[in-house]
């Protein structure tokens, strides 16, 4: 049994805390009056998420399909400032866990995001997450469930303390890593240090062969490109290769093309993004496509012409990434990767943790959290493991 997401409403649902309150939206319109409002979030955020902000969350929400969405958003004002703030913001999905009979909800990641990590003040974020805790118990939600969830040891004892204050039960489904870099002094210094001189030499007898076939440029969009038509050249290479072959490419849904090119349209005005493209006789054969919020950049998308891949452009290019990263002086670039890729995981020296994990928001899931859950995936690897053996 599928829940079903708690009525949005636009009367605020008052918290235990008396400056905070919660209320749930899912008009998309009603979205953009809150962008001053969330962009200033974004500034005071403790741990950033692009995939949450306004640029990437609004147009998302607007091409999500028929799938039903709320945002919830915790807002507060004190004393000294009755104007009302916004202190937490996370989107919401109802759908079962584990096909449990029970109400629950799930902070929305879809195939476009890369993270489900809540927007929260810095300075407040116990009392928004105990907000956000609230709010949807006082809804009648029963279970709420992050995939891909930051597991930086801040965030992680944020809130499972927030948790602990509550007296509701968490579960941790999984923990994993993905490739992240933290520039060093300069690029050839980090690139020595991260990957062997074996690679370092084969990576320069690829680009030597590559522009022994024609003229080879690496380039980066800046505020004189026409980024709308860089965005439009990254779509059509991605959907002349495997992605397009299988249906994933960005082209093949309409819902995601139109995501894609507003989200674009969207940083771009905030100067929140940027292409790269390798171009052989001025046609690109691999582009990357990052996003930037402060100084952290997420390394959202790749895509190369596979006619060209026995020189390896995409791993040329992610390598002139790390020289133009150095140059930007950003404090961190998450790959958003599979943990497992290798091309990556031999070119980022960093590492940064995520986790998928359950909170039980009433006292009738301890239980269930603690004892139910963890037997249940048990109870679900071994028959995997069952499966794979008898496959042999």
């Amino acid at each position: 049994m599928v829940a079903t997401l708690p009525s949005p409403s636009s009367a605020c649902f008052e918290t235990n805390s008396p400056q905070f309150s919660g209320r749930i939206i899912d008009d998309p319109a009603a979205l953009e009056s809150l962008v001053p409002a969330w962009r200033d979030l974004v500034a005071r955020c403790a741990w950033r998420n692009p995939c949450y902000e306004p640029e990437f969350l609004i147009p998302l929400l607007k091409h999500r399909g028929d799938e039903s969405v709320g945002l919830l958003v915790i807002e507060g004002a004190s004393a000294m400032d009755t104007n009302r703030h916004l202190y937490g913001v996370m989107p919401l999905v109802s759908k079962s866990f584990y096909r449990l009979p029970i109400r629950s909800v799930h902070a929305w990641r879809p195939v476009e995001a890369f993270d489900s990590t809540p927007l929260l003040d810095r300075e407040h974020g116990d009392q928004a997450l105990s907000a956000i805790f609230t709010t949807l118990s006082g809804r009648g939600v029963r279970l709420l469930a992050f995939d891909t969830v930051s597991a930086d040891a801040a965030f992680d004892g944020l809130i499972r303390r927030a948790a602990t204050q509550q007296d509701r039960a968490v579960f941790t489904r999984d923990r994993f890593s993905r490739a992240a870099m933290h520039p060093g002094d300069d690029a050839d210094t980090y690139l020595r240090q991260s990957m062997s001189k074996n690679r370092r030499k084969k990576a320069k007898r690829l680009l030597k062969k590559l522009q022994a076939v024609g003229s080879v440029s690496l380039e980066h969009s800046s505020e004189a490109n026409d980024v709308h038509q860089w965005a439009h050249d990254f779509v059509d290479l991605e959907a002349a290769g495997w992605k397009g072959r299988q249906g994933t490419a960005m082209a093949c849904r309409s819902e995601s093309l139109a995501f894609f090119l507003e989200m674009v349209d969207r940083c771009a005005q905030q100067d929140s993004i940027r292409f790269g493209r390798l171009t052989l006789d001025g046609a690109p054969i691999a582009m990357l496509v990052d996003l930037h919020s402060g100084g952290q950049v997420s390394g959202y998308k790749t895509t190369y012409d596979e006619r060209f891949a026995e020189y390896s452009p995409g791993f040329l290019l992610e390598m002139q990434n790390v020289h133009w990263l150095h140059e930007l002086g950003c404090t961190v670039c998450d790959s958003c990767t599979d943990p497992n890729n290798e091309l990556i995981n031999g070119l980022y020296a960093q590492r940064l943790a995520f986790q998928s994990i359950a909170i039980g928001l009433d006292s009738g899931m301890h239980w269930p959290v603690t004892s139910l859950l963890p037997w249940m995936q048990s109870s679900a690897r071994f028959a995997k493991s069952c499966v794979r053996r008898i496959r042999r």
